[in-house]
């Protein structure tokens, strides 16, 4: 836990660090005191053994030390939001085989995800969101069958989209808007039956349909196709969500007319209990509309 300290600029972080003047809550020890490491800020234990460690929007600046992988209890690794974390992700996390959360979000981090990391199989969620994350989606995520969260958004991946990750059937959250992904999105996707969220906007070499099975996913609560290649018709199938509270389908190459079925999820008024989708945006602005939509929300 030293080596993370000083690797992190820890003399400079927010709280909690050896220095008297930072601040710390009551309940909690200064890094690098005397007192059981387990009572330091942001350490959790079980049985003596290191289960997590949370020192997020803490002014981390430098590299994650390799040396994380001698805590192998270690269930929870979060460090996000500290803007100043650069570097690679350590290979060396793939080894932590208790391994459930990495949150790293809001960082500099950059270089690939590495390949060692889809071996830690336990990985349950795993945020990378806002960094510099470049190179391409790998088929290894779908080795990553316990994960429920996957936070890819605002980075700088490319390539086409791994047909293998359809396999990923616990998958609840995915957001890859922001990146430079290509392609169309594969059809054996479709199992994916438990998402919630699914979010690639923002990636405008996104090509091909929107697919019907989305409408088979009975969970989906937000969609969002908005500032892609993305063509065709709007597949009326998407008016099976009943949960469906956000459809962004705007700046896209979409046309023809708004499903009613889609039309029908809408809500009446705010005060409406009764339907969930509260969101509906396309291109339907006037004077030249390329969706017709007599019940969006909003029109481009």
């Amino acid at each position: 836990m030293a080596v993370l300290y000083f690797a992190t600029d820890g003399d400079n972080w927010t709280e909690c660090s050896q220095a008297a003047n930072s601040p710390c809550p009551s309940d909690s020890t200064r890094f690098l005191s005397a007192v059981d490491v387990c009572f330091w800020f942001g350490v959790t234990c079980s049985q003596q053994e290191i289960t997590g460690i949370s020192v997020d929007n803490n002014n981390l600046k430098g590299q994650l030390p390799d040396e994380l992988s001698i805590l192998s209890e270690l269930v929870d690794i979060d460090f996000d939001g500290t803007q100043f974390l650069s570097g690679t992700i350590p290979s060396s996390l793939g080894t932590l085989n208790q391994l459930e959360t990495v949150d790293l979000d809001n960082n500099i981090l950059e270089g690939p995800i590495p390949n060692q990391l889809f071996d830690a199989d336990t990985l349950k969620a795993l945020d990378l969101d806002s960094n510099n994350i470049g190179g391409t989606l790998s088929s290894r995520f779908a080795e990553l069958s316990e994960l429920q969260i996957l936070f890819l958004d605002q980075n700088n991946l490319s390539g086409t989209l791994p047909p293998e990750m359809g396999s990923m059937n616990q998958l609840r959250f995915l957001t890859l808007d922001d990146n430079f992904l290509e392609g169309t999105i594969p059809e054996t996707w479709s199992g994916m039956t438990d998402l919630r969220v699914f979010m690639l906007n923002n990636n405008d070499a996104i090509e091909g349909t929107i697919p019907s099975f989305f409408g088979d996913i009975a969970g989906l609560q937000l969609l969002s196709f908005f500032n892609t290649d993305i063509s065709g018709t709007i597949p009326s199938e998407l008016g099976q969500l009943t949960g469906l509270r956000n459809l962004f389908l705007h700046l896209t190459d979409l046309t023809g007319t708004m499903p009613q079925e889609i039309c029908d999820l809408v809500k009446d008024s705010p005060s409406d209990q009764s339907k969930e989708l509260t969101q509906l945006v396309a291109d339907c602005g006037v004077p030249n509309p390329k969706v017709q939509c007599d019940c969006c929300t909003a029109c481009f």
